[in-house]
């Protein structure tokens, strides 16, 4: 008999552990940020390029964040400056071996934060389930990758590529 309670009471233990693990694990990767305040930043570092405040005419960078969303309902063709500048990121700071993923984009889903509107892409092996999951006006806590380019013509690109989402 104690041998069962042990058994029940490290099996009762480990359940919460076993089902956190996986968001853990993203919650690690993913660094929680207020997307309007990187947004911004970015303008106004790309501004101060363009307007000759800081040197340089060309720059990128990656990194991963998560966030809430509210899904407006929208979706549409990733336009092809868009998926170009987040191949072009990718190239560069992105493992090779997964190129074909960022190949593989279709679409941008539209959300409302913070009172703006945001076009996101996603990868295409979301696109199902997140259409099966997702309704309009839902509230959804995504996992992107933020793919950042300064162009030389001051052309600046802030993308977001989803890479995971939940309810």
């Amino acid at each position: 008999m104690k041998r069962i309670l042990t058994f029940l009471a490290v099996l009762l233990i480990s359940q919460p552990t076993i089902a956190q693990s996986e968001w853990d694990s993203w919650n690690a990767n993913y660094k929680e940020t207020n997307i309007t305040n990187l947004i911004r930043s970015e303008e106004i570092y790309a501004d101060s390029v363009d307007r000759g405040l800081i040197e340089g005419d060309y720059y990128m960078r990656m990194d991963s964040y998560r966030f809430s969303a509210t899904y407006t309902g929208e979706k549409r063709e990733i336009p092809d400056s868009i998926k170009a500048s987040i191949k072009r990121v990718y190239k560069v700071f992105g493992n090779k071996e997964h190129l074909a993923i960022i190949d593989d984009v279709k679409y941008e889903y539209k959300f409302n934060i913070d009172g703006a509107e945001y076009w996101l892409s996603m990868q295409s092996v979301l696109d199902k389930p997140f259409k099966k999951e997702v309704k309009k006006d839902d509230t959804v806590y995504l996992y992107c990758l933020f793919l950042n380019e300064h162009g030389t013509e001051g052309e600046l690109f802030n993308s977001l590529l989803i890479n995971e989402f939940r309810l």
